[in-house]
């Protein structure tokens, strides 16, 4: 499969670039080198053509330490634009050495292009530069049978004097309802993704800005961890007519959440490691040992969490503003979480009988 990418560079630099770079193989792909003279020339390229990654000089003419950085211009204008990974060649790569990220490559030209290649390969292997490409195709490929094989065929239903606003709705439901588990394995290419869920699966990252809080969400204060438990609906406001009724909700039910090597079955582990010990934490990270914990697991923005449902606080709804909402359980694990909590607060205690007595009468 080809990689179109582009080198925004100098003159002197840029055809040997090209030479070295076009159709050469990295990770199983064939990359498709293209050209730009200019800063100038190399936006509008970028704005006309499609390209899965941008290889980009810094500095306008020859660098040094006072010459001034366009390149960062560059960066601005294509990070309004679109979405595509940059690798920054620069003769003084030092200077924007911070930038480096997932998307965003650093190599200096004063080591060859051999760190140039490294970091080609390292961006493509986190499997998002073609990533871009297979979103745009699936979106095509399901508008496409949405077009024709429902709306066109079942006309009947659908009929142009209808004129139903909700056909749009139904659209995007669809698409969003296409992106099953095994279509994103599919689209990430990524065979790390099985049947068994993996930590980042959990979580909405981040929040997307809304009106109302929702149960799931991941609140943080002063720095303690804290899951909303109060359902969904209490948060919606209510009218009747023109009259704003307000929500149900006074109070927000929070459970409060304690790190993983805090909780007494991973201490145990970690200073008795035995096939009991190990267990027992397999069964808490799978959210099988008790209704009363559910685990929340480590990802870049958050670290392994035990929400503790008798570890709960009640706070005023206006005071959800002195917390920051760093993330969201996604579903089903928001709802798998309040089902635990629901069952936990809901179990009727049975008292052991007398077995033996039972047994003896018998």
């Amino acid at each position: 499969m080809n990689i179109r990418v582009l080198f925004i560079d100098d003159e002197d630099i840029r055809d040997d670039l090209k030479q070295n770079f076009d159709d050469l193989e990295i990770s199983g792909f064939t990359l498709k080198a293209d050209v730009a003279e200019t800063f100038e020339i190399g936006i509008e390229k970028v704005k006309s053509l499609n390209y899965d990654l941008i290889v980009l000089d810094l500095c306008r003419g020859p660098a040094s330490d006072t010459a001034e950085q366009e390149g960062l211009s560059v960066l601005k204008e294509i990070q309004e634009f679109t979405f595509v990974p940059v690798v920054f060649h620069s003769a003084v790569a030092y200077k924007i050495e911070s930038l480096r990220s997932v998307v965003v490559g650093v190599s200096d030209k004063k080591d060859g292009i051999q760190i140039l290649k490294q970091e080609i390969e390292r961006i493509i292997s986190s499997n998002l530069v073609l990533l871009k490409e297979r979103i745009h195709r699936h979106i095509e490929e399901e508008f496409k049978k949405y077009f024709w094989d429902t709306i066109h065929s079942k006309r009947d239903l659908f009929t142009p004097e209808s004129n139903d606003v909700s056909l749009g709705y139904l659209m995007l439901r669809r698409l969003a309802n296409s992106l099953s588990k095994q279509n994103i394995r599919e689209l990430i290419k990524d065979s790390r993704i099985t049947g068994k869920a993996l930590p980042m699966e959990f979580y909405v990252f981040p929040v997307a800005p809304k009106k109302e809080y929702e149960a799931g969400d991941i609140l943080e204060k002063e720095n303690d961890i804290f899951v909303v438990l109060t359902p969904d609906c209490d948060f919606v406001e209510r009218f009747k007519g023109e009259l704003n009724l307000g929500r149900k909700v006074g109070k927000v039910l929070l459970a409060k959440a304690k790190k993983l090597e805090e909780f007494s079955q991973y201490s145990n582990f970690k200073a008795t490691p035995n096939k009991d010990t190990n267990n027992k934490l397999s069964e808490l990270i799978r959210n099988n040992i008790s209704d009363r914990y559910f685990f929340m697991p480590n990802t870049p923005f958050i670290q392994n969490q035990i929400v503790d449902f008798q570890d709960k606080i009640m706070v005023d709804y206006s005071e959800l503003n002195s917390f920051s909402n760093i993330a969201k359980l996604d579903a089903p694990f928001a709802q798998s979480m309040t089902s635990s909590f629901i069952r936990y607060y809901n179990r009727i205690g049975f008292p052991d009988i007398d077995v033996d007595y039972v047994i003896q009468k018998l």
